[in-house]
């Protein structure tokens, strides 16, 4: 069952950010120095526009991207009157801009000649994909997560298996812009063995879907923690090109129905609300003071994140977390929205570590010890409502 929208205009755009040397690779274990690459990485932006306003919604192949190198480029652009959101795939062999895949626990592993490109790059994308905007239609429907691809490794069976797929196509030619697509699940089908950089299962799945569909492809990462790894028999690139294209087909059945339940026309909708965030990881504070993150805690207890909220018409719902969810934090975090068809976006603007339900906090898990703390899910939903209240 899929809905339309018109009304709107879009425009895409992708540009490489493979770097040119090595770089220590984000996720996993530390000291992975890159050897070469494997697959090129990307920055995939769509910008929506209404005539009104504009916003770019950006998927980048990183492990995350922190709110404050993100909020350089919403100041950038909310002078032309342009709204940002950036989602980052999370990917385990891509480099590390977050610091704490160094060579040591006391160097950080951020190349800053390569973050300066990634957020030059990011900006270079969104003027483009704003050059070419053109009038558009929008397609919006659900598949679902595919059995045998993902798993929950800390509660079995928890998951949002909800692939939310916006499709744009152009009004004037008919074919296919590009698409959004966002489901729950790491990148990390390839192991702590790879050197090789690579978008990991991402770059199978939209390699496919932009083969069958046409356009380019932006990938937004959802509930994607607490642990939502991939289903594989092993950690190769012959088990991530099967996650991806699994994940492909669910989604290109869907993209072929003829049946359209609603048609609506399109305005857009935009509320970024900037949030404080208690700090109570030690070892995040530490590793700050370091220097081995690039980012400072107010008085060594609070951080400044953010959470955007955009509706497309009546029937689209996005709504951003600046970290990663868990299955529970993103059920619930949906459950507040009102349209039919939702959007969540992990790693929204920022990348604070895992969002854990209160209920389910368990101190000395994984999970928790790269979390800021227990209260985070708490006042993130709370802001989330509000929102949701002034929309």
């Amino acid at each position: 069952m899929l809905s339309k929208i018109i009304g709107l205009y879009a425009g895409f755009d992708k540009t490489i950010i493979t770097p040119e040397k090595p770089v220590y690779l984000a996720g996993l274990s530390g000291n992975r120095l890159s050897e070469g690459v494997h697959d090129d990485i990307y920055v995939r932006t769509t910008i929506l526009s209404d005539d009104k306003i504009s916003v770019a919604i950006v998927g980048l192949d990183s492990i995350g991207l922190m709110y404050n190198y993100v909020k350089q480029i919403q100041e950038k652009f909310l002078k032309k009157d342009i709204y940002v959101i950036i989602g980052s795939s999370h990917c385990h062999s891509t480099p590390d801009l977050i610091g704490i895949w160094g060579p040591s626990e006391d160097k950080s592993g951020l190349d800053e000649d390569y973050l300066s490109l990634v957020l030059n790059k990011i900006s270079e994308s969104i003027e483009k994909a704003e050059s070419k905007i053109e009038k558009t239609s929008i397609i919006v429907g659900y598949s679902k997560i595919p059995e045998g691809v993902a798993r929950n490794g800390r509660d079995p069976g928890l998951m949002d298996k909800d692939i939310s797929v916006m499709l744009m196509k152009s009004k004037s030619s008919k074919n296919n812009l590009g698409f959004v697509i966002n489901f729950g699940l790491h990148p990390e089908v390839l192991w702590s063995d790879n050197k090789l950089i690579t978008a990991d299962y991402v770059f199978y799945l939209l390699k496919k879907l932009e083969e069958e569909l046409g356009g380019i492809g932006v990938f937004l990462n959802g509930a994607l923690g607490g642990m939502i790894t991939p289903d594989v028999k092993a950690h190769t690139f012959e088990e991530a090109e099967r996650v991806g294209s699994t994940i492909a087909e669910s989604i290109l059945a869907t993209m072929h129905s003829d049946e359209i339940k609603y048609l609506s026309s399109g305005s857009l909708n935009v509320i970024c609300k900037n949030i404080i965030l208690p700090v109570e990881n030690k070892k995040l504070i530490n590793a700050s003071k370091r220097g081995v993150i690039k980012r400072s805690f107010d008085r060594e207890q609070y951080v400044d994140s953010q959470i955007c909220s955009l509706k497309i018409g009546s029937l689209i719902h996005i709504i951003t977390l600046p970290g990663e969810p868990l299955p529970k934090v993103g059920l619930k975090a949906k459950n507040l929205l009102k349209a039919p068809y939702k959007f969540l976006v992990g790693l929204g603007n920022d990348e604070i570590g895992y969002i854990i339900d209160v209920e389910d906090w368990t101190p000395n898990k994984y999970e928790e010890s790269m979390s800021l703390g227990p209260r985070t899910a708490d006042i993130l939903l709370a802001q989330i409502n509000e929102i949701v209240q002034l929309h």
